[in-house]
Parts: C-alpha cells; structure tokens; sequence
C-alpha cells in the first residue's frame, strides 16, 4: 500500500523550482480566490543567522498572491525573555532580520495580539492531554494556514518541522504554558521581585498579592494564562523548565497541532525547509554550525508523512564538516539526533503523532525535477 505523497527539491536552485512544489503538492489548487492565507513561519531570534531566509517566505506571498489568496506573515510571541516576548519586540526583531511588509509585500501580523493572550478556545474531539487548546485570533480567523517550517533539531521531539512550527508556534501564551511545563504554572523567585505591582494587576486570578511591601504568590489561584511571565520586567516569574517531561510536553504538542488543524480541515499546507539545519531551533539567539549539508525543501499535504521523511533525509545525510556530529563522529543515522538531543525521544514522538491520527509514517517521494 502506497504511502501518502511527499515532494522534494533539491538544494541546488531552490528558489527558481518552489513554484512546482507549490503546484505539484496541491497546495495552490486548495486556495480559493480571496482567501485570507495564514503564512506561519519563525522570523527567527535576534542574533541568530541560520533562520529561514527572506527570500523563500516573499516567493511563497507572491505565489499565494497568483492563486488568489490574500496573504500574510505570522508568528505568536514567547514565553521565555528575550526579544520575542511581546508583539513590540517581535515585530523589531522581524524586521531587523528581514521581515517587512515592504519587503514581503504583505503584512507581519503577531498573531496573539499585544499580550500574547488573544485567542479563541478549540474543544477536541480526541486527545492526548488537553481537552481544548487556545489559538492565536490571527490563525484562528484566516481561512486557510500554510506552515513554512525550518528543519532544525529539537532537544523534546529530536527533529522540529510542520507539527512542531504548528503546535507551539499557533498558540497562545497560556497553551504554550500549559504545554511547557507538566504544572501549567509559573514560577515564581520573590527575590528577584522589583515590587512594579504589574504581576498584580494583569493576574486574573488574584494569585500575585502584596504583603508587607512583598509580592507573594499563591500557585492555587493560578489559572495559567502566562500573562505574568511577559509583563515582569525583572524575570522573577517564570516558565518552571525543572518540570518539563519530554513525553509530557510531546503529548501536549500533538493537543496543540490537533487544535490548529481543526480549524482549517483541508485547507492547508505543509513546507519544510531543509537549510541551515542546526543543532538547536531558531529561538536561540545565536548560531551554530548546520549538521549536515542542505537538503532542499520538502512539501506535503500530509504534515506527519512530511516530517518523517525530512527526518529521514536529515538521518541519512553526511555530516557537515566541523560541526557538533562531525566533531563525535556521528557519520549518519538516528544516531546523530540522539546523540545531539539525548533528552528527546523521537520515537515515541513519531508513535504518538500516528496514534493520535495527525497523518501517516508510510510516505512515498516524488523528486521534482
């Protein structure tokens, strides 16, 4: 039995043939004219150098554009602190690392809005964790959603592409929250505290009070929205990183991507960029060398069966002279991701993501010549 269908470019000309890929992955005839295209990629983190390049998101705008579709660039904001925590300091960084709406020819959109809680509840039907997932209003408006994903190692899931850009990259601070740590609750370093009240008057749970000129917390009036994580200023308050469970934060993840595609049914698109593959994500703000030579560019309308086969191609490729897999001698195979995310459990990830029906591990390629 046939798998589903994956297309592939090689990386030599990329961007002179993404216009087949385009139209051989069936993704420009599920647009309808006047389609508001929801085009979710990572503008990548200020002082990184290796995040996806300008000129592939600017070639899918205008190819959405031929298709009749109105397009835009999205995102949603952080919960760690750097400068993609807010929509002002998202959009700088968008912006000094190529992302305009003069450049693109379309409009950044920060898609949670200005305290990364704006969003719409989804129920699902089936899961693996949550009962329901909050997305970004931006994506959960539009009406069709394309995922330019950059393949890069993950320490969670041992490969991020579609489902990882998707899953995290669609929600809101408090699903983000909820999927990070097994608590869903912040935490919380009194002695870091400036005393700026603003964890007080954004908690809709009352659970930041003053006591004797202190602010205390209370974890169980916690509602875990993850306003108070972006609004302090000093980085008393937290994401509890110690209780993180690489299954439990998968498990969440899949939650999270089955929300997103709820939304939109068929009306979706899956484009991995194989470049520049580090070791770690984009949110790193600095940049390590590829581990192996570029891949090209894979696309299907089928996202599991999309990042297998980009995990396979990333598995099976040499390794990139000096880089992390080079330096342990790690020529090809599993063995390379394991060895770069000994916390990630790949396997398990790619069980759970076919047990929960987000696609299929069987995929058969088409090369795109």
């Amino acid at each position: 039995m046939a798998g589903s269908k994956v297309f592939l470019i090689g990386p030599e000309e990329p961007w002179q043939e993404i216009d087949k890929l385009f139209s051989r992955s069936g993704i420009r005839d599920k647009i309808e004219a006047g389609d508001i295209v929801a085009i979710k990629l990572h503008f990548g983190e200020l002082g990184n150098t290796r995040y996806i390049h300008p000129i592939f998101a600017r070639k899918l705008v205008d190819l959405v554009k031929e298709a009749g579709g109105e397009p835009f660039l999205t995102d949603t904001t952080t919960l760690y602190r750097h400068t993609r925590e807010t929509l002002f300091g998202y959009l700088e960084t968008a912006a000094r690392n190529g992302f305009t709406r003069e450049t693109m020819g379309c409009p950044i959109i920060i898609a949670d809005g200005l305290r990364g809680t704006n969003g719409e509840w989804v129920e699902l039907a089936s899961f693996s964790k949550f009962k329901r997932v909050k997305i970004a209003q931006s994506i959960y408006e539009s009406d069709f959603l394309l995922s330019l994903a950059h393949i890069t190692l993950h320490g969670i899931v041992g490969l991020a592409a579609s489902i990882k850009n998707i899953a995290m990259g669609c929600a809101t601070k408090e699903t983000k929250l909820a999927m990070h740590a097994s608590e869903a609750k912040p935490a919380y370093n009194e002695e870091k505290c400036t005393h700026c009240l603003r964890c007080i008057k954004i908690c809709p749970g009352e659970a930041f009070y003053e006591e004797e000129g202190r602010i205390k917390y209370k974890a169980a009036k916690c509602v875990g929205c993850g306003e108070c994580i972006a609004c302090c200023p000093s980085g008393a308050i937290t994401v509890p990183w110690g209780s993180l469970l690489a299954y439990d934060v998968q498990r969440g993840m899949v939650d999270g991507f089955k929300g997103v595609i709820s939304i939109f049914g068929e009306k979706v698109g899956f484009i991995n960029l194989g470049f520049d593959i580090t070791p770690d994500c984009d949110c790193i703000s600095r940049s390590s060398l590829p581990i192996t030579p570029d891949i090209g560019i894979i696309a299907s309308g089928d996202p599991l069966a999309c990042d297998k086969a980009s995990y396979d191609l990333v598995i099976g490729a040499p390794p990139y002279p000096g880089s992390e897999a080079d330096k342990k001698g790690i020529k090809e195979g599993k063995d390379r991701i394991e060895s770069l995310c000994p916390d990630a459990e790949p396997a398990k990830f790619w069980k759970l993501c076919q047990k929960m029906e987000l696609g299929s591990l069987d995929y058969e390629v088409e090369v795109i010549r």
